[in-house]
């Protein structure tokens, strides 16, 4: 396994409780070298970050506005390549450095942390309603 697997970025992804974990290429919390299952909430991975899905797009490989599940990079475009992918993925990966997690364990955060997390599974369930599913407009919206 090379140290760019093992060491970088590969994807962030949406825990159930609303916060993040930061994966490397095995889908194992970065820094983490092992095949087995990894549960997250056994180690202090999981990151009270705010991703909004304006915010995904701008990371994500794909430009994909859903906070679920947002890939830096994937095996058609390893980010050490050559420097064109390189420089693209620095800047994804400038856009993380920038945000603030918050600590569930610091009084003074705990409540900024719970809205975070609340806002992070408001914005997922936008994206897991089935597509072309018909939404019913109120009687003030309607267009007849």
């Amino acid at each position: 396994m090379t140290l760019r697997a093992l060491s970088l970025p590969y994807c962030l992804d949406l825990q159930p409780c609303g916060r993040y974990v930061l994966l490397n290429r095995n889908y194992k919390p970065v820094g983490f070298n092992s095949r087995s299952h990894v549960c997250y909430e056994e180690y202090p991975v999981l990151l009270n970050i705010r991703i909004t899905p304006k915010k995904a797009a701008a990371i994500s490989l794909y430009a994909d506005p859903d906070p679920r599940q947002i890939h830096l990079y994937n095996d058609g475009c390893i980010p050490t390549a050559n420097s064109e992918t390189w420089l693209f993925y620095q800047a994804k990966l400038a856009i993380l450095a920038q945000l603030h997690h918050y600590s569930d364990d610091e009084y003074h955060e705990q409540d900024k942390a719970k809205r975070i997390r609340l806002a992070n599974l408001r914005d997922a369930k936008r994206f897991t309603e089935p597509k072309g599913v018909a939404v019913s407009l109120p009687p003030n919206l309607s267009t007849r």
